[in-house]
């Protein structure tokens, strides 16, 4: 008979791979974002906290609208 002397994997191994796998790609994920947001610029470019006029509530500021 001819038996293997290879160790089975531990639990710790096991679980360690997926778990480093995942967070490099999270890493990843991230730093692409990252790197594209920085090369496009904001989204809005006009849109400043407090810029323009203050915003008003009408029609008893219920928020439903001219929809009666």
């Amino acid at each position: 008979m001819n038996q293997s002397s290879a160790r089975p994997p531990s639990a710790v191994a096991v679980l360690r791979s997926p778990a480093l796998g995942f967070t490099a790609l999270l890493a990843l994920l991230f730093t692409t974002a990252l790197a594209t947001g920085a090369l496009l610029g904001p989204v809005a470019p006009g849109m400043h906290p407090g810029a323009g006029p203050a915003a008003t509530v009408e029609d008893g500021g219920h928020g439903h609208g001219g929809a009666r």
